[in-house]
This record gives structure tokens, C-alpha cells and sequence, in this order.
């Protein structure tokens, strides 16, 4: 088969038809080029791109990228995209002065995006900057990469590869980074990716005067600068991994008008504009997803509470990771700047088995230093009860439940207005509180078991078990060191009597082992006889109650004031009272 003569410029040359073609596609021959082959020019000499033969190869993307890289065409896209930085950097300045927070809802990150619901997030991140110089760090080498990106992919393929950079920053960021992120720098590591993709994808059909830049010849350059980002401080290098590779497939995968064949170029267009658009969404239909559920990114799986105090819940690893103190309680946070948190505490309680409201409010006004508004709600388990205490600028959601004398309490504590999506990842964590023994119950009971014949470790685990609310089995301990005459009968009767005074209807209290001990007990054990007379009035015994008062009449021992709260309903007219 008779070859072509090719004319590049100065210098000619003979080729197959075949092998010309090929040539022409992979972009190693310029569209530019000339050609005489008698069955497509005849006897003349006429440019690749001319030839109605050759149209699918000049059509095919790398001749395509190998021609317009060859024209240099100006980088008007990102001269723009670095102009509207700077502006939105002002922008924000601006509004930062006016007291509105950008970088709160326009962060991306698993607390900005899921749990104050702000699905807009991931395109608006690369827009914020925490500083002029976070700015002027990432203008020049987000401006190189783009530019060079640009030259291939034109302006709509550089919307895409930045559609694409920002899409996975978002995906790395949320589920998986302790910190929100802002700034272009996701940006230029996609753009960064890019360069390497193309390189991948195009290979020889870039001019050899510029491949440098593109494949892996760019980590010369780019890895120089972008690289030491890895290590330095407040630096997000899931941004900058999502981005980069974000980046790199949109550079493999996308289709632009710069290399789509020159006929059906408005499909092309259309189908670019899809692309951008489906990017676009992609974000707000996951934000809107994982915000009905946020436990689906942050499952529940970590130990958290006061177990100490037998106060224990389940927290996501965000949470443990944060631990700290609010108010004086113990306090987990979903990141290090959260303006809200989780509380779990456990405290002993002056009187038993009263769960006071007044008494929680009293406690958040000395905790929050300000007034709050009590309001009762449903409880989110059962056998708890549930308030919000608000504040001027500040709100508290809280649980409680009381065991015996200790108070269990658990909830949440917001600067600001709850989002629902945080208020329901809250809740979840929550529903997850348990009672368990404590540490110290757990201590007294192995203590106890090894040395059942101590009298002090049966009344140390007695006494443990009265403040965790199970009275009957502290009774029964109690009762077992009844025959003993080494002085713990007296004490363990001493805890017996004022634990009947306040629960006279628990069984272990029945009996005749009342009327003994009051015979056998001195006028002066007032540990004795005072909640003897209290157990008397609340089974409405009120003669036998007065009759024990006037028998401690007198006595130096006995406080007037005691005797005559003990008596309460019953008490006696005012000259049978002991003076």
C-alpha cells in the first residue's frame, strides 16, 4: 500500500495510513500537521485536520488535549477562581465583624455537616478561610494546579475536577475527622490529582515541553510545596487526601467539551452540566441521610459514665475522645470546639430516695452562675424523670433517677439552639445510660466474701449497699451481727433503726427485734431512740412515740429541736417535751 508523506514543520517523512492515524489519535502528531496521500488529498498536500478520513482521530480526546495544549489557551477560569477567593475571604471578614459565624455552619466536618444539618457544607468549606495567611498559603498553588488543569480540561472539566476535589474532602472529613475543615487547600491537592491523572490518561499526546507538569513528573513541583502540609499544625490531611483523589478520578473518568469530539458538542455540554449537578447533590442527599441517623457514622460502641459510681453509657469514638468537665460534672464533647456536650455525673444525696426538682435548679443556677426556667418532660427511659433548665443564653437537658441515697443524672448542655439532627444523636446516647455496681459496692461485696467473719467488712458492705437503694439485703447484713458482743451489734443496730425510720414498711423491719433493742439500749443512745420514735410515728404509734420523748426528757445528750422533728405529727403539747 502506497505510504503518506507527512510535512511537520520543516521536516517530512514517509508513514502507513494506518500508522498515521494511530499517530494523529494518541496525539504524538499535531492536528497541524500535513499530509499528501493520493486517496484522501490527491496530489496535494492538505492538514490532518482537514481530512474527512481522519475526523474520528482528531475527534479522539488525546489529539483533542495534544491541539488545544499546543494553542497555550488563557487560564481565564482560574484567574477567576482566584479573584472570587479573594473576595469571599473579604466577604467574610466582613461578616465575621458583624458577629455571623461562617466557619461554624460552612465547615465541613461530621458536627457542621450532620448534626447542625448543613448539607451545603462541603461546597462551602474550600470558600472560608481562617486567616489572610491560610489564604495566601493556598492562592499560589491552588492558582498552579488549576491552571494547569485548565489548559486540558477547559473550563468545564475544571469545575468538575474542584465538583469532584470538594466531594471527597467531604467524604473523608465527615465520617472520619475529629475537626471540621476549612479552605482552598482540598482544592488544589484535587487540582493536584488531576495533573497526575491527566498525565496517566493523555501520556505522549502532552508536548513534551510540558509534561513536567502533568503525571508524575508533577510531584517534582507539587510534592515540594504540598507535601510539608502533611505534618504541619491544625492541618487537615484527610482534606487534602480526599481532595487529591477526588481530584484524580474526576481527571480519569470526565469527559469535557476540551475532548469530546467537536460534533455534539451541546450533548457533551449537557452531559457536563448533569455531571456538575449530580456532584452538587450528591452531598445534600447523604448530609440528609446520616443527619436522620448520625449513630450510622459514629456507632455506639464505646464504654462512658461514672462506672466508679455505677453511672455507665455508651458513646461514639468522637466522644470518648473528648472527655472534659462541664460545670464541675464529667462531660464528653463531639469535638474539641463544640459549644455543647453530654454530662453524666452520680452524687450522694442528704436525704434518701427524694428526687427534688428545686434542688437540680438551685444546683444548675450555682453551676451556670445565672437563673434558669425549670421545665418538666417526658423521661427517655423509664423510672427516670426529665427536665430542661433554660438559661439567658444557655439550656440544659437533664435525666435523673435516684437509688437509694445517690442520685443518678445524665443530659446535654447547649450555648445555642439545638439542631434536631444533634438534639436526636444526643438522645441516642442517652437511651444507652445503665445503673450498674459500682466500684466501690463491687469492693466492699470481695472484701466481704473473703473475710465473712470481719464484722467490719459486713457492715462496711451493708452500709454500701443501703446507699445504692437495696435496703433488704443491707437489713439481713445488718441483722447477722445482732448476736455479736464485740460493739458492732450496737452499731449495726444503730443503721438498722435509722434505715426502719425512713422505710418502715420494708419487711426485714417487722418483728419484735425493735422492742428488744429499745430495752436493752441506754436513754442516752440517741442513734437509737430518736429514729425510734420517727419509725413510731410513721406507723402512727403516737402514744408509744411520746412516751420514748418523755423518757429522753432532760437528758444533755438529746437535742430538744431533734426529738420534736422526730415527733412530727404526733407531737406532744409543749410541756411534755424534754427542755
Amino acid at each position: 500500500m502506497q505510504q503518506a508523506e507527512l510535512r511537520v514543520g520543516d521536516e517530512e517523512s514517509f508513514l502507513h495510513p494506518s500508522e498515521l492515524e494511530e499517530e494523529l489519535r494518541q496525539g504524538r502528531l499535531p492536528c497541524s500537521a500535513e499530509v499528501r496521500y493520493a486517496p484522501w488529498t490527491g496530489t496535494e498536500f492538505a492538514r490532518l485536520e482537514t481530512i474527512a478520513t481522519l475526523t474520528s482521530a482528531v475527534d479522539a480526546p488525546a489529539a483533542r488535549a495534544a491541539a488545544r495544549l499546543a494553542r497555550r489557551p488563557v487560564p481565564w477560569a482560574t484567574s477567576l477562581l482566584c479573584l472570587l477567593l479573594i473576595l469571599a475571604f473579604f466577604l467574610e471578614v466582613w461578616l465575621s465583624q458583624r458577629g455571623l459565624e461562617l466557619a461554624r455552619r460552612g465547615a465541613v466536618g461530621f458536627e457542621s455537616t450532620i448534626l447542625e444539618a448543613a448539607w451545603w457544607s462541603a461546597w462551602t468549606a474550600p470558600w472560608l478561610h481562617a486567616d489572610l495567611r491560610h489564604l495566601v498559603l493556598n492562592l499560589p498553588l491552588l492558582a498552579y494546579c488549576c491552571f494547569r488543569v485548565e489548559r486540558v480540561l477547559g473550563m468545564t472539566g475544571l469545575v468538575q475536577v474542584l465538583l469532584g476535589a470538594s466531594l471527597g474532602a467531604a467524604l473523608l472529613l465527615v465520617p472520619f475527622s475529629a475537626l471540621p475543615a476549612v479552605g482552598s487547600s482540598s482544592l488544589a491537592f484535587g487540582a493536584w490529582g488531576a495533573q497526575l491523572g491527566l498525565g496517566l490518561r493523555l501520556k505522549e499526546a502532552i508536548p513534551s515541553n510540558q509534561r513536567s507538569a502533568y503525571g508524575w513528573r508533577s510531584y517534582i513541583l507539587c510534592a515540594f510545596f504540598l507535601m510539608p502540609g502533611f505534618s504541619a499544625p491544625n492541618v487537615s490531611v484527610l482534606a487534602h487526601v480526599g481532595g487529591y483523589f477526588g481530584g484524580l478520578a474526576v481527571s480519569l473518568w470526565v469527559l469535557p467539551e476540551t475532548l469530546a469530539p467537536r460534533t455534539g458538542l451541546g450533548l457533551t455540554r449537557l452531559r457536563a452540566l448533569g455531571v456538575c449537578l449530580g456532584l452538587l447533590a450528591l452531598p445534600a442527599g447523604l448530609a440528609w441521610l446520616l443527619a436522620s441517623s448520625p449513630t450510622l457514622l459514629c456507632a455506639l460502641n464505646r464504654p462512658g459514665g461514672v462506672p466508679k459510681h455505677g453511672l455507665e453509657l455508651s458513646l461514639c469514638w468522637r466522644m470518648a475522645k473528648h472527655p472534659g468537665s462541664l460545670a464541675g460534672l464529667d462531660a464528653w464533647q463531639v469535638g474539641p470546639s463544640s459549644d455543647s456536650a453530654l454530662f453524666a455525673a452520680s452524687h450522694l444525696l442528704r436525704q434518701p430516695d427524694e428526687l427534688d426538682p428545686e434542688l437540680l435548679q438551685q444546683d444548675w443556677e450555682r453551676r451556670l452562675g445565672e437563673s434558669v426556667i425549670p421545665s418538666e418532660l417526658p423521661a427517655l427511659q423509664e423510672g427516670w424523670r426529665a427536665w430542661t433548665f433554660t438559661a439567658k443564653n444557655r439550656r440544659v437537658f437533664e435525666q435523673a433517677r435516684v437509688e437509694g441515697a445517690r442520685i443518678y443524672r445524665i443530659g446535654w448542655y447547649t450555648q445555642r439552639a439545638m439542631a434536631p439532627p444533634r438534639e436526636a444523636f444526643y438522645e441516642a446516647v442517652l437511651r444507652t445510660v445503665r445503673l450498674s455496681e459500682s466500684a466501690e459496692l463491687k469492693g466492699r461485696r470481695e472484701a466481704w466474701s473473703k473475710q465473712q467473719n470481719a464484722p467490719q467488712r459486713a457492715y462496711e458492705y451493708a452500709a454500701a449497699l443501703q446507699e445504692v437503694g437495696r435496703y433488704e439485703e443491707a437489713l439481713a447484713i445488718f441483722s447477722g451481727l445482732e448476736t455479736r458482743e464485740d460493739g458492732w451489734e450496737w452499731e449495726s443496730t444503730r443503721a438498722r433503726f435509722q434505715l426502719c425510720s425512713t422505710h418502715p414498711r420494708l419487711a426485714a423491719c417487722a418483728g419484735a427485734w425493735r422492742e428488744d433493742w429499745l430495752k436493752k439500749a441506754e436513754l442516752e443512745d440517741v442513734e437509737i431512740r430518736v429514729p425510734a420514735i420517727r419509725w413510731l410515728v410513721a406507723e402512727g404509734r403516737c402514744a408509744e412515740a411520746q412516751k420514748q420523748a418523755l423518757q429522753l426528757k432532760g437528758l444533755p445528750e438529746v437535742e430538744p429541736d431533734e426529738v420534736k422533728e422526730a415527733l412530727g405529727t404526733c407531737e406532744a403539747p409543749l410541756s411534755a417535751l424534754p427542755h
